[in-house]
């Protein structure tokens, strides 16, 4: 989501393009410079920013494996009622532009309505760094998780019939109490059911919601999903204003044969 109500208020160009630098994956010589451009968009009285987490997060993912997230050959071919990459709550979308640039698949990038034009913003910013792998972005409220609207409604887009994903993407979503099941909602009814399907999660470890991070881990454990590999990572404090120590999970569902 990348929103902290909670932050200290500071005073930010909203026309202004930050370029995060984030280590690339064994192998590339060069770190991976995403460009973000953060403009004066709000939903929900909350703020469009990039935050720590999301930092975090895009760095996890140029850490692991391409082989990891095992996507299946016809994907983004003739199996366009699964969406590659989801990421949900993207804010200013640096996490799904970092996983387009990591696993060369088509990507989606989700927010409210009023966020999203700043989503599209940020996916032209990156197109050069792209290459071919498309990203889409669309409105979605997590309280009617099954209409995902693309933006703009007249582009055509390969995935407007999609019911599901390969890859769910979320970081720094929880700011009520409200959110863990409306997000744990939205993460079950999208994730698909292939047994290499997976969900990345990357949360800030604020005091405050806490509560609510537990919360969001008991609903998607009752709802069939499994945490396999967990960490805590602080990001660059220089950078964020925000709470910058973050845990990250990457889950699977416990019995996916079951849920064909």
């Amino acid at each position: 989501m990348g929103w902290n109500p909670n932050a200290p208020k500071t005073f930010r160009d909203p026309t202004a393009v930050r370029t995060f630098r984030i280590p690339n994956r064994p192998g590339k010589d060069q770190d991976l410079l995403i460009h973000i451009t953060e403009p004066d968009l709000k939903a929900q009285g909350l703020s469009l920013e990039t935050w720590a987490a999301s930092s975090v997060q895009a760095r996890l993912i140029q850490r692991l494996g391409v082989s990891q997230m095992n996507f299946p050959s016809n994907i983004s071919d003739d199996n366009t009622s699964t969406i590659p990459i989801l990421e949900l709550g993207a804010g200013t979308g640096m996490v799904g532009v970092s996983a387009a640039l990591k696993w060369q698949q088509p990507t989606v990038l989700t927010d409210l309505g009023p966020i999203v034009p700043g989503l599209a913003a940020n996916i032209s910013l990156n197109k050069a760094n792209l290459s071919e792998t498309q990203m889409f972005c669309g409105a979605l409220d997590w309280s009617q998780p099954s209409k995902l609207a693309f933006y703009p409604e007249s582009d055509p887009n390969p995935f407007s019939g999609a019911t599901k994903a390969h890859l769910v993407l979320a970081a720094d979503t929880i700011y009520s109490d409200e959110h863990p099941p409306l997000l744990a909602a939205t993460i079950l009814h999208w994730l698909g059911r292939d047994p290499a399907a997976r969900l990345i999660m990357c949360l800030p470890l604020r005091a405050c919601y806490l509560e609510e991070l537990r919360d969001l881990w008991r609903l998607l454990e009752e709802g069939g999903l499994e945490s396999i590999e967990t960490g805590q990572e602080m990001a660059d404090e220089s950078t964020f204003d925000d709470e910058c120590l973050c845990e990250w999970s990457v889950w699977r569902w416990k019995n996916p044969e079951r849920r064909d």
